[in-house]
């Protein structure tokens, strides 16, 4: 009797540690603490699967540890299991909503006559392409990464929290994050949106504060190759003539047919000047108040700002 309830003890503490160290849902905690740990080789090991062609970046390190910090606190459960295959699902909230990745296992055999194998099927790992423009380098979860024409491919480990940007002198893109449940979160791309900086912006606006001060110092009535023009019928004395800019124009840089435009300009401008009647020759004074509109080519490079007025002769 004594050696009955040794063997039923034995086999029960034999299934119950099957279950809770060798079952599918211990396996599929071992591969997300190896994301927690930053180890991308052992996490590809549980996986089966080779690091596919791209960035490595998500696939180690700080990268990877970023990635699974931003899952919080995950729950693994076990969700069906039919003879030698199984499903678990990882839940997780990220952002306040509520995600989840199901992983497929299959039993591959046993360890020491007694204790269960699984290996987790994915097929293969998901891939990440991250289009951003105006730019060579990008922040991927907080680690630089080189683009090339535009795009860079990361391979991730799910569950995956990507986040990207970039900041450059004259472009930068807020961080977008992508969350990578599983292989279909991974056919759009994850689109970096540029925008201006305030240093590209001021850039602008002081080559066009330049170019409108030389329209304001020639002393004619149409000064050459600006915007400004006065019409009159009486004799002016050009000496007479002050042109003064009284409000320069709020440069605001678009984005347009996949390049970069500025919208129509506007500058206020004063006019001082004496007038001669032809006829008569009397002689007034005139102050007059004008607001002019005028368009600019906008011409960007990584490094250089060139900016050419448009006048309508």
């Amino acid at each position: 009797m004594a050696l009955m309830v040794v063997l039923v003890a034995g086999a029960m503490a034999i299934a119950v540690t099957n279950a809770r160290v060798f079952g599918p849902t211990p396996a599929v905690d071992d591969y997300v603490q190896t994301l927690v740990a930053g180890d991308g080789a052992t996490a590809l090991g549980h996986l089966g699967l080779e690091a596919p062609d791209g960035n490595g970046l998500m696939l180690s390190g700080g990268p990877l540890r970023a990635s699974a910090a931003a899952l919080g606190d995950y729950t693994i459960e076990e969700t069906s299991r039919e003879d030698d295959r199984a499903t678990v699902r990882v839940s997780y909230n990220v952002g306040g909503r509520q995600h989840h990745t199901d992983f497929r296992l299959m039993r591959t055999g046993r360890d020491w006559l007694f204790f269960d194998q699984w290996q987790i099927e994915m097929g293969k790992l998901p891939v990440l392409t991250v289009h951003a423009a105006n730019t060579t380098d990008i922040l991927v979860n907080g680690v630089e990464s080189p683009v090339a024409a535009g795009e860079q491919k990361f391979p991730v480990l799910p569950p995956a929290v990507v986040t990207a940007s970039f900041e450059e002198e004259y472009f930068r893109a807020g961080e977008t994050t992508r969350i990578v449940d599983d292989s279909d979160d991974t056919d759009e791309p994850l689109r970096l949106v540029s925008e201006p900086t305030e240093a590209l912006t001021e850039e602008v606006a002081g080559k066009l504060r330049g170019y409108l001060d030389g329209c304001a110092e020639q002393q004619v009535l149409m000064p050459t190759g600006c915007p400004l023009a006065y019409d009159t019928g009486a004799r002016v004395d050009p000496a007479t003539i002050d042109w003064e800019i009284t409000e320069y124009p709020d440069v605001e840089i678009t984005a347009f047919d996949g390049g970069w435009v500025l919208r129509p300009l506007e500058v206020e401008v004063n006019l001082e000047l004496v007038e001669q009647d032809l006829a008569t020759g009397v002689t007034t004074e005139v102050d007059v108040d004008e607001t002019y509109t005028f368009t600019a080519n906008l011409d960007l490079s990584s490094s250089k700002v060139s900016v050419t007025p448009v006048v309508v002769e």
